[in-house]
């Protein structure tokens, strides 16, 4: 068992050497928030499970993640300026088993991953468009975006901002507005 975390309450960066498992952070989360197993650099989500010869006794019949969410109100703008509510702690599970089929669980109990992708977006995590979590290569590609669309298909660094804070949703009225 490997515990990482907590995370900063507005942002947080995996950094480190090459090799030191940064990219195995991201896909841990990504895997406990449904990714396929191709988005995770897999064939199938079995290969997730431990079969090293260094295992002693029965080798794990299953890979569990799971990421642990608290409620937070914040009181400054300091790092460690913030209050977490008592009794809100969440528990998102995956389980990967050996046949590579996938069992979730919110708070220990068996769950749908739909139920699991509703209770994250109303805590602001948009499984849709996965703007809560930018991954390496992304960040290249955001900084070389032109400031606007040129047309109304093409996404500008203003489109994919307003995309993620949700004003997006309000750019078809606003413009018939003016």
């Amino acid at each position: 068992i490997k515990e990482i975390g907590p995370f900063h309450k507005c942002f947080s960066a995996v950094v480190g050497p090459n090799g030191s498992g940064k990219s195995n952070v991201i896909d841990a989360m990504l895997f406990v928030f449904g990714k396929r197993a191709k988005k995770l650099r897999l064939n199938k989500v079995s290969e997730l499970i431990h079969k090293s010869d260094a295992v002693k006794g029965d080798p794990p019949q299953y890979a569990r993640v799971s990421v642990y969410f608290q409620d937070i109100v914040d009181t400054g703008s300091g790092d460690d300026d913030y209050r977490v509510l008592p009794n809100t702690e969440t528990v998102v599970t995956r389980i990967a088993r050996k046949d590579s089929s996938s069992t979730y669980k919110l708070n220990g109990k068996n769950s749908s991953f739909k139920d699991i992708g509703i209770y994250l977006s109303s805590k602001g995590i948009d499984l849709d468009n996965n703007r809560f979590l930018i991954l390496q290569g992304e960040v290249e590609m955001i900084s070389m975006m032109p400031p606007k669309g040129k047309t109304d298909s093409d996404e500008g660094l203003l489109e994919y901002l307003e995309d993620i804070i949700g004003s997006s949703q309000f750019v078809e009225a606003t413009n018939e507005a003016a």
